[in-house]
């Protein structure tokens, strides 16, 4: 306990705020060590016996007074700076950072294509420093963040008591760092011997800009009026600032043409001062509108216009046209600049489902059925057999388990659908009543609500809060739907909506929770690493392994929310939805060949950092599992898989000679798993392309990944026999629809009606259907 705090916490107790739910203030259970009622269930605040001190996260020492006040940032490309002195390189794209002793580093990454052995292969853009800026009048002690926004970071280099001080401010997307300086003069020195491309002393030239080129990138540095540069040779510049100007600015450049420099002169006194991406979802168009707005003070002139890089995914998804006569290559792809202060993209939502309908073909269902009765008598077996016994493997048997009660309620198997929703009511609860030596703890110092025992460092360095609890969120909807009494707040469900404001709190600026912990919104995609530090792999930044189980998070929302009539945290979940599938098929998968390159030569990205995308992941080399882990869990939301069946198809007629490469030159452990290993998994996605195909691979004997059932696998592969592939090109006017076509035109519409009235639905293509309260609907047309 930290020094002062007694054992009653009342006054400690979590004020939760989900997504426009308040909830009152909770009471603590007497003679419960601490626990805080939410509902039926408990929270800890405090862990149930002493915890070592490298279980717990590091002290988010390194923050400023104001920055206090707000939870600690966890799981973002800046996280690092939290918890050290000086943080890791920053990788805001396209330019690179790096708070340390000697000053603030800036540097333009190139492109490096690497095999750290015969079998791996990684595309790096590193960070190396070309310019550091450093306070001459001082020596900075550390660096803290100072204020943070949506993709905006403030860092502070503060002399001891934090004044004076050189504060800086990056953002993702832009070629500038904003300095300002509260006392005497900066020095900027240079890498490598530094190119006059801009010399401020010649006449006819601005004496506010020098631009220099260095290591073959060129920089433009921008000062006050008033203020001198004073060039030290080749290796460093030194600008003098005048009383009341601590202020200048320094970008890189796209090029080395000095009429660029000019250009960018014109906004290089726009200083950022917030940035936010605001989202509204049509659900009569099924269309989910982001608005990415920069808002700037004018430190010098009246102009507040800036430039915005813009990255694939966004420039691809653009609401109405823009224009660019500058971009950067980086390890996102192309990123373009446009003039403004905001864009807006659109894109389609296509639709998530509880579940499938049943089976038709009794060929296919009679082997699901018998399946399905051995599986459910098991089922206990999900959770017994698991590699750990945390919120991680925990969770992927709820996820099992809630995935093969769809399978019962559609098949009509109502015995077995009742008996697995009492099981996972059961296992949920035996969590969240507090009461187990599996329980939640709320840690008020880093802002968190975190499962014990920890698993992959959950606690200790906050990691994959999102892959962790998206298995239960999906889990908890599949209960609320069917049982809405359970999921209410004063039941069970309002610690779900703990779990739910630890990874997805929509207000910006509490003291409890971060806003939108894992989620990165600028860039589109969600990030693992709660502190971003540790090993040298750190240096190239925060990283997401399992794109997917990011995705699963996302469609948990979805569904809570709907189950809960919480539309407010549905439409969330629909724009965190939308946004990390479109990330993951420009970033990962690359369909649209803007980003990996014929130089790394592998069909996708497994990992993707700030500084680099490879191909491995943290545990093995083995192909089956570096493919599947970007596609498991598979449940109704995974159908973007199947965006694009030609990539599915090259990516599996590439397996056999991965696999064969790894024989002979992959790290191979000496007790190598099953050469079927995931087989289910692969066959899952691959039947989003090719249904037959797969459900022919398929082996009903062969390996089960932790996180599925024989059952779910053959009824997933038989339905898409039936039905066909995703049909993206349909929409819907709810939120829980898909639309499937077979070989012969035949399309299958399905909606599901969460709510206690019934449900009207217009598809894009004009079909309709009706649906009952708390129902699965279905139709068919077309065909030859």
């Amino acid at each position: 306990m930290r020094p002062g705090a007694t054992r009653v916490v009342a006054a400690a107790a979590l004020t939760l705020y989900v997504l426009g739910l308040s909830l009152p203030p909770m009471a603590v259970r007497a003679g419960d060590g601490g626990n805080v009622t939410v509902g039926l269930g408990a929270y800890a605040t405090q862990a149930h016996g002493a915890l070592a001190a490298d279980e717990r996260p590091p002290p988010p020492t390194y923050r400023t007074a104001a920055a206090l006040t707000r939870a600690v940032p966890t799981n973002q490309w800046y996280s690092s700076v939290v918890f050290q002195k000086w943080g890791y390189p920053l990788y805001a794209h396209p330019m690179t950072y790096r708070a340390t002793d000697k000053g603030f580093e800036i540097g333009l990454p190139d492109r490096h294509a690497v095999s750290p052995d015969a079998f791996q292969r990684e595309i790096e853009y590193a960070h190396v420093a070309a310019l550091t800026v450093a306070p001459a009048g001082f020596t900075p002690e550390d660096a803290r963040i100072a204020n943070f926004a949506d993709w905006m970071v403030k860092l502070r280099f503060g002399a001891p008591g934090g004044d004076p001080a050189l504060d800086v401010t990056v953002l993702h997307g832009s070629p500038f760092s904003y300095f300002d300086c509260t006392s005497g003069d900066v020095r900027i020195t240079f890498a490598s011997a530094a190119g006059l491309l801009v010399d401020p002393r010649t006449a006819g030239n601005d004496p506010r800009v020098l631009a220099v080129t260095v290591g073959g990138h060129s920089y433009a540095l921008f000062g006050p009026a008033g203020g001198e540069w004073r060039i030290d040779g080749s290796q460093a510049a030194t600008l003098h600032l005048p009383v009341g100007k601590g202020y200048f600015s320094i970008a890189g450049l796209p090029d080395s043409d000095p009429k660029t420099v000019h250009d960018f002169l014109a906004v290089a006194y726009a200083f950022p001062v917030d940035t936010r991406a605001e989202f509204a979802y049509d659900e009569a168009k099924s269309t989910v509108r982001t608005t990415y707005r920069v808002q700037t003070v004018a430190r010098e002139g009246d102009s507040v216009a800036t430039l915005m890089g813009l990255y694939p995914h966004q420039w691809s998804a653009l609401a109405a046209p823009l224009t660019t006569r500058y971009r950067y290559d980086s390890l996102r792809g192309p990123i373009r600049l446009v003039a403004g202060n905001e864009f807006t993209t659109t894109r389609i939502f296509h639709g998530v489902l509880p579940r499938w309908p049943g089976l038709k073909d009794p060929g296919h269902r009679s082997p699901v059925e018998s399946l399905l009765t051995g599986d459910v008598a098991k089922s206990d077996e999900l959770f017994m057999h698991q590699m750990g016994h945390g919120t991680y493997w925990f969770g992927k048997a709820l996820g099992a388990e809630a995935q093969l009660l769809g399978v019962a309620e559609a098949e009509g198997k109502n015995g077995a659908r009742d008996e697995l929703l009492h099981a996972l009511e059961h296992r949920l609860q035996s969590w969240f009543d507090g009461r187990h030596a599996n329980y939640f703890l709320n840690d008020k110092t880093i802002g968190t609500l975190v499962g014990l025992p920890q698993e992959f460092e959950s606690y200790r360095s906050m990691n994959d809060h999102h892959f962790h609890y998206g298995y239960w969120l999906n889990a908890a909807a599949n209960v609320a739907l069917r049982d809405p009494a359970w999921g209410a707040a004063d039941h069970w469900g309002g610690m779900v909506n703990a779990m739910v404001a630890d990874i997805a709190t929509d207000e910006r600026g509490r003291a409890d929770f971060p806003y939108l912990r894992n989620f990165d919104t600028y860039e589109g995609h969600s990030w693992a690493s709660g502190t971003a530090i540790g090993g040298p792999v750190m240096m190239f930044g925060n990283n997401q392994e399992s794109s997917s189980e990011a995705v699963n998070a996302w469609a948990g929302l979805i569904l809570w929310g709907e189950a809960t009539g919480n539309r407010r945290l549905r439409d969330l979940g629909i724009y965190l939805y939308t946004s990390e599938i479109a990330a993951v098929n420009q970033y990962w998968f690359d369909l649209d060949h803007q980003v990996l390159g014929s130089d790394y030569g592998k069909p996708f990205a497994v990992q993707v950092f700030g500084g680099k995308f490879s191909y491995n992941t943290w545990w093995t080399e083995e192909p089956h599992q570096m493919y599947g882990i970007n596609m498991l869990p598979f449940t109704p939301a995974s159908t973007y898989l199947g965006t694009d069946p030609k990539y599915l198809e090259s990516i599996f007629a590439a397996l056999p000679a991965e696999e064969q490469h790894y024989h002979r030159h992959g790290n191979i452990p000496s007790h190598p798993p099953p050469d079927d290993i995931w087989q289910d998994a692969l066959a899952e996605c691959q039947a989003l392309a090719d249904p037959a195909a797969a459900l022919a691979h398929w082996n009903k004997q062969g390996s089960v990944e932790n996180g599925e059932t024989r059952t779910h696998t053959l009824f997933w592969l038989s339905s898409l026999v039936e039905m066909g592939t995703p049909d993206f090109a349909v929409s819907a006017d709810t939120p829980l629809y898909a639309v499937f076509k077979d070989a012969g035109g035949n399309v299958t519409h399905l909606a599901y009606n969460a709510r206690n009235t019934p449900l009207h639905v217009t598809f894009s293509d004009g079909a309709t259907l009706d649906v009952a309260p708390h129902s699965l609907g279905e139709g068919k047309s077309g065909g030859r």
